[in-house]
Formats: structure tokens, C-alpha cells, sequence
């Protein structure tokens, strides 16, 4: 049984993922970078997708980028609101236009 459930899951193809989540500054953008190379070197097809509305500072290329939709600079800048009011309204916003949107 093992032997058909092994032959069965290279077959199908499966696939994985990750969510990281965590405080500013706590890691999560450099650990998606080093996983990113490290499947990347493994042959395998990796994809990021990145909902964080105030992070311009990935250094690998996400495949679903939330803040082509809108980012917490132009909340701020345009709704005049502070970094925590900007990121609340940029989760509303996405909550309200994802379908949309992906």
C-alpha cells in the first residue's frame, strides 16, 4: 500500500505552502528570500505571493503583489492617516476588492 501511495503522490504533483506571518521586523521578508533560493535551487517552482501593503523591500519577485493594488505610503499620503490607520484601511480595502483584483 505504501509502495502504490508513494507512486500515487509523485503522479499527482502535489503542492505546499507557507504563511508567515509576524510582527515588523520580526524576519518574515528575509526568510521568504532564503526559501525562495532554497527551492528555487532544489528544481522546484516556488511562487510568493505577498500581502503586506508596506513591504517594498522584497528582494525575489512575488507572483501575486498586494500592493499593485494599494500600498500604506498612499493611504497615508492621500487619506492622511497615520502607519496603523493606513494599514487597517488597506485591509478593508483588499477584503472589499479581492475578487476583483486576483
Amino acid at each position: 500500500m505504501l509502495q502504490r501511495f508513494q507512486t500515487q503522490a509523485k503522479v499527482e504533483n502535489p503542492r505546499y505552502g507557507q504563511l508567515i506571518i509576524g510582527p515588523p521586523g520580526s524576519g518574515k521578508t528575509t526568510y521568504c528570500n532564503e526559501a525562495y533560493k532554497f527551492y528555487r535551487e532544489l528544481g522546484r517552482q516556488v511562487g510568493v505571493v505577498n500581502l503586506d501593503p508596506a513591504n517594498d523591500n522584497m528582494s525575489y519577485e512575488s507572483v501575486i503583489n498586494v500592493m499593485e493594488l494599494i500600498t500604506v505610503e498612499d493611504c497615508m499620503e492621500h487619506l492622511q492617516l497615520g502607519p496603523n490607520g493606513a494599514l487597517m484601511h488597506c485591509a478593508e480595502y483588499l477584503e472589499q476588492h479581492i475578487e476583483d483584483w486576483i
